[in-house]
C-alpha cells in the first residue's frame, strides 16, 4: 500500500518506519525542516532502539521517504494523522493542531483512501476531523479509523513490530479490511469496534495504569508508617494472576505529565461535561499531586534542615531510562520546585539533552556522577538508569556534605542497600521504613 504518515516527532517517526518495515511504500512528513532534513541522513528526532537502523534500511530499499510538503501524500491509500497531540500547562489535550492539519492535507487526500489517526485525542475527536476532510471533499469516499498507539519510550520499535492487541476503531467493513492490510505481519490480538470505543480504550487503558500507581502510592504511605517494604509486598501482588508481573506497582515519586495525566484529565473533563462523578479517577489525580507536596517535606526530615538552605544533587533526569527526553518529565518538574524554594541543585544523566536542560534550568548539566554529587548535602535517585547500579559510592560520599543522605526514589537500588550504607551514605527508599 502507498501510506502518507503526516507528523514525525516520536509516535511519527516510529510508525513510518514500521509500515516501511512491513513493506508498505511510506512516505513521512513534517512541515519542520530540520527534523526532515535531520530524517534523510538517518537521523530521527527521538532516538530510539534498533529504529536508526530499520530508517536507513528501508531509505535504501526505496520503501521509506521524507518530506515538508502535503501535497506529497496525493495518490496515497492511506493517510496517518501521527501528530503527538501537544499538552498544556494543565496536562490537557490540545488537539487544535490536529484540526490545522488535516484542514490543510485534506484536498490531498485521495477520494477512496483510509484517514487513520494515531495520535491521542480525546472521544470524539476522529470524527470531528473526519468532517473536516468531507467539508472539502463532499463527495469523497475517504473513511475514518483511529487505532491507539501502544508505544513505550525507549522500547517503541519493539511495541510496534510485537504488540499484545492491535485495536482497530472502524465504521464499515472496508475500513476494517484495509486497516487488516495496512498491519498486516503485525502479531497480537485484534480488538475491532467503534471508533469511540478504540479513543475510549486509550482513556481507560492509561487510567487503569494510573490508578495502579496512586494504589501503591497509598500502600507505601502505610509501609513507611508501620514498618512493611512495600517491594516485598508488591512483588507478593504481582504473583497473583489475577493482577500479573507486569503491574503498575511501583512506588515513587508519583508519575509525571503527558501520557497518563492527559487521559486522567481528558476522562475528568469528559465527566464534568456530562455532569458524571468518577470518584476513582478524580482521586487518582489528588493523589498524585499530594505526592509532589510531600517530596519536599521528606527531604527536609532526611537532611533535617530548611529545603531553602541546602543543595540537592539528582540521578537521572530523563522521562524515563533508555530516552534522552526531558519532556513531561518527573525529575524536571521536581527540580523546578526544588529551584523555586530556593534550594541549590546540580543534576546528572547519562543521555539528556543538555542544551535543553540548560535552557530550562539555567544550569548545566554534571558530566558524571561524582562531578554532581559534590557539595551535596542530599542526592535523590529519580529516573531508573541501569548505569546507577555501578557508581562507586563511597567516593560519591567523599565529596557530599553531612548528613550524606542518599534518597531512592524508585527503590532501584534496594539490592546495593548494605553497600551503600557501607559507603557511609544514609540510605532511604520509597515505602520502606
Amino acid at each position: 500500500m502507498r501510506v502518507s504518515v503526516v507528523g514525525l516527532w516520536h509516535l511519527g517517526e516510529v510508525v513510518s518506519a514500521g509500515l516501511a518495515n512491513l513493506g508498505h511504500e511510506v512516505i513521512g512528513i513534517d512541515t519542520n525542516v530540520d527534523t526532515i532534513n535531520n530524517l534523510k541522513k538517518g537521523i530521527p528526532p527521538l532516538k530510539e532502539p534498533g529504529l536508526e537502523e530499520i530508517i536507513r534500511e528501508q531509505t535504501e530499499n526505496g520503501l521509506l521517504r521524507w518530506s515538508t510538503q502535503y501535497k506529497d501524500l496525493e495518490g496515497s491509500d492511506v493517510v496517518v494523522l501521527a501528530v503527538d497531540t501537544p499538552v498544556d500547562e494543565n496536562d490537557e489535550p490540545d488537539v487544535s493542531v490536529l484540526f490545522e492539519i488535516t484542514k490543510e492535507i485534506s484536498t490531498y487526500i485521495k477520494r477512496d483512501a483510509l484517514f487513520v489517526v494515531t495520535s491521542q485525542v480525546p472521544v470524539g475527536t476522529t470524527e470531528k476531523l473526519f468532517h473536516e476532510i468531507k467539508k472539502s471533499n463532499p463527495d469523497s469516499l475517504c473513511e475514518p479509523a483511529y487505532t491507539p498507539e501502544n508505544l513505550r519510550l525507549g522500547n517503541a520499535m519493539e511495541c510496534f513490530s510485537n504488540p499484545e492487541r492491535v485495536v482497530f476503531g472502524v465504521n464499515s467493513k472496508r475500513a476494517e479490511e484495509k486497516m487488516t492490510e495496512l498491519f498486516d505481519g503485525i502479531g497480537g490480538a485484534r480488538h475491532i469496534v467503534k471508533i469511540a470505543s478504540a479513543e475510549m480504550i486509550k482513556h481507560a487503558l492509561n487510567a487503569f495504569l494510573a490508578t495502579s500507581l496512586s494504589f501503591i502510592y497509598n500502600i507505601s504511605d502505610v509501609c513507611e508508617k508501620v514498618g512493611a517494604d512495600v517491594t516485598e509486598v508488591a512483588e507478593a501482588l504481582r504473583s497473583d494472576a489475577r493482577i500479573g508481573r507486569e503491574a503498575y506497582l511501583d512506588s515513587s515519586l508519583g508519575f509525571s505529565g503527558g501520557t497518563l495525566m492527559r487521559d486522567l484529565k481528558t476522562l475528568s473533563n469528559m465527566a464534568n461535561e456530562n455532569e458524571i462523578e468518577i470518584k476513582v479517577v478524580n482521586g487518582v489525580l489528588a493523589t498524585n499531586e499530594g505526592r509532589r507536596k510531600d517530596v519536599i517535606k521528606k527531604i527536609e526530615k532526611m537532611i533535617q534542615k530548611p529545603i531553602n538552605n541546602s543543595k540537592i544533587g539528582v540521578l537521572g533526569i530523563t522521562y524515563k531510562p533508555g530516552t534522552s527526553t526531558l519532556r513531561r518529565s518527573l525529575s524536571m518538574e521536581i527540580i523546578t520546585e526544588l529551584i523555586s524554594l530556593g534550594a541549590s541543585i546540580s543534576a546528572f544523566d547519562p543521555m539528556a539533552d543538555r542544551k535543553v536542560f540548560h535552557e530550562e534550568t539555567g544550569q548545566d548539566l554534571s558530566t558524571s556522577a561524582i562531578e554532581m554529587a559534590k557539595d551535596c548535602d542530599a542526592l535523590m535517585l529519580v529516573t531508573a538508569w541501569p548505569e546507577f547500579e555501578s557508581i562507586d559510592f563511597s567516593t560519591l560520599k567523599s565529596v557530599m556534605h553531612e548528613p550524606f543522605v542518599f534518597f531512592d526514589t524508585r527503590n532501584f537500588l534496594k539490592s546495593k542497600e548494605l553497600i551503600i550504607k557501607e559507603a557511609g551514605l544514609k540510605y532511604f527508599g520509597t515505602g520502606r521504613k
